[in-house]
């Protein structure tokens, strides 16, 4: 029954929600959330890369992230940024990842 609720409970995670979570619980779904939202940024950019698209990151291709890995990189994001705590933690983690793992521009070598 629990599990029911959380896409309800986890529909848009904002950074105080992720930093201050009221329990263990929360804590666990909001890493449920940024682990799916990890990967979605993944399952966009290799679509993209298939496409013929512009990728938004460039990860090397054999590196797996854990979930330690991308609240790291997210909240590196959101302290770069100096951000608020109503900023989406799906938009600090597509950043952050930008950040981390930047595509090489056409032409510079």
């Amino acid at each position: 029954m629990a599990l029911t609720a959380a896409p309800v409970a986890a529909a848009d995670v904002r950074l105080d929600s992720y930093r201050n979570p009221k329990n263990e619980t929360f804590r666990f779904f909001n890493q449920m959330y940024l682990d799916g939202v990890r990967g979605g940024l993944m399952a966009t950019n290799a679509w993209l890369r298939r496409h013929g698209g512009q990728m938004a990151f460039c990860m090397p291709e054999n590196l797996a992230l854990t979930t330690e890995q991308t609240e790291e990189i997210m909240l590196k994001s959101a302290d770069k940024r100096s951000a608020k705590g109503d900023w989406l933690v799906a938009s600090l983690l597509l950043w952050g990842l930008q950040d981390a793992y930047p595509c090489e521009k056409a032409g510079s070598q």
